[in-house]
């Protein structure tokens, strides 16, 4: 008997976030804890995107190789590509929003990539939803400490939401399948809003398996573009569409 579709569908995207933020290791296991240095090119690339805010995004990371390895937000084994592979990753996305513009994250976890956006984007009011606790908290930690007034943090599953947020942007990283992921994101979107959904090498899969599922969300169709080519070894693959404008109301 061949294996249900929303199975092999839940074990693909379970070896998707594993593969995007690392297993949590036992104590002692895997490398040092210890915040990289960054690469020439990565520093470069974290000058860009960053800016005069290079220092918080630095605290940010230091947050995330120590407390945030402890509380399982992320494996060890990424902590020597914290830069390159998570938080660079996710601020390429920073030149793509408007001033001024409300983005919501949903299942921001570790805050990849609502933090990094944040902390790029000051002028860029940002929503982190998240309905685990221990995340939510850890989360709530970082934001004070780096004193990100841009921030807003909810405590729960985005569906439960959709009464309270509207949002310019949507986006979301190693969430889940974009055909199970739309139904989640598109109620959080204002007339003519973009879904903003960071997808690696999985994007065109998704896409083709999501089927009519864009324009039954009343969606443009997607497009896959590659962020941060001009910076990054590796740029970032992401997914974007509009909701269509309703029209006056």
């Amino acid at each position: 008997m061949s294996e249900p579709q929303d199975d092999r569908e839940a074990a693909t995207h379970e070896a998707v976030n594993n593969a995007q933020l690392g297993e949590p290791e036992l104590p002692g296991q895997g490398p040092s804890l210890e915040a990289p240095e960054l690469s020439e090119q990565e520093q470069r690339a974290a000058e860009v995107l960053f800016g005069d805010r290079l220092d918080l995004a630095k605290q940010y990371v230091a947050h995330l190789c120590s407390t945030g390895i402890e509380h399982g937000l992320l494996g060890p084994r990424e902590v020597p590509i914290m830069w390159s592979r998570h938080v660079l990753n996710c601020a390429v996305l920073g030149p793509e929003l408007s001033a001024g513009t409300t983005v919501a994250d949903v299942g921001s976890g570790a805050g990849l990539p609502g933090l990094a956006l944040a902390i790029a984007r000051p002028d860029v009011e940002f929503i982190l939803i998240e309905p685990m606790e221990r995340r939510v908290e850890w989360l709530s930690t970082v934001v004070q400490d780096l004193q990100l007034d841009n921030v807003q943090l909810i405590r729960a599953r985005a569906e439960e939401v959709t009464d309270e947020v509207m949002a310019d942007v949507v986006t979301a990283r190693a969430v889940t399948g974009l055909k199970k992921l739309l139904p989640l994101t598109v109620p959080l979107l204002d007339d003519d809003g973009e879904l903003m959904l960071i997808k690696g090498r999985s994007a065109r899969g998704e896409i083709a398996a999501a089927g009519k599922s864009f324009s039954k969300h009343k969606l443009t169709s997607p497009t896959v573009e590659l962020l941060g080519e001009d910076l990054l070894e590796e740029p970032s693959t992401v997914v974007r569409c509009r909701r269509r404008s309703a029209g006056p109301r």
